[in-house]
């Protein structure tokens, strides 16, 4: 663990705060769940991602989504790819999504995006992006994407539904 040198003190009703420059570094927003742990000799506190509840379930459905339509598919949090199967599966499992595509998915809004979209800043730019945010109880959970790096593939209406689909039946899974 990296130590901050920042020290804070515990209030009367078991309180802390923390510090806002970990906060903005780590994107924690006022709202956010945080989920609490111990380890070993240490609380550990970590931003909690409700998507990852849907384990086997996402890769499943990313898989059958790649079937259907031959493109890559992932589920990823508000930051990070999840799951992902297809071809570019290695390079987008544990991928962070960059500041442009998390803000498109906190404002609910679907993306559809042809000819180098760049969804991380980690990676090449991609073809064909489209992406669906997971809703739950109205907030972004996480997002459902479809991508391709092969420049004859489109993404069409049929796809654009069944993305919107997994992204609703997420958000319900999660709900409930």
């Amino acid at each position: 663990m990296k130590s901050t040198g920042i020290v804070r003190r515990i209030d009367e009703l078991g309180r802390i705060v923390i510090p806002k420059e970990i906060r903005r570094i780590l994107h924690i927003r006022e709202g956010d769940p945080i989920e609490i742990f111990t380890s070993e000799d240490a609380i550990v506190l970590k931003k909690y991602a409700r998507v990852r509840e849907l384990g086997d379930y996402a890769e499943a459905f990313c898989q059958a989504l790649c079937g259907a339509f031959g493109f890559s598919a992932a589920v990823a949090d508000t930051e990070t790819v999840l799951y992902a199967a297809g071809p570019m599966k290695k390079q987008l499992t544990g991928m962070k999504l960059s500041s442009a595509f998390v803000e498109t998915m906190r404002q609910k809004q679907a993306l559809t995006v042809r000819d180098g979209y760049l969804i991380s800043m980690q990676a090449e730019p991609v073809r064909s992006v489209a992406a669906m945010p997971v809703l739950v109880g109205g907030d972004p959970a996480g997002s459902v994407l479809l991508l391709s790096d092969d420049p004859r593939l489109s993404i069409e209406d049929a796809q654009l539904g069944a993305l919107k689909a997994a992204a609703l039946y997420f958000g319900k899974q999660l709900e409930s």
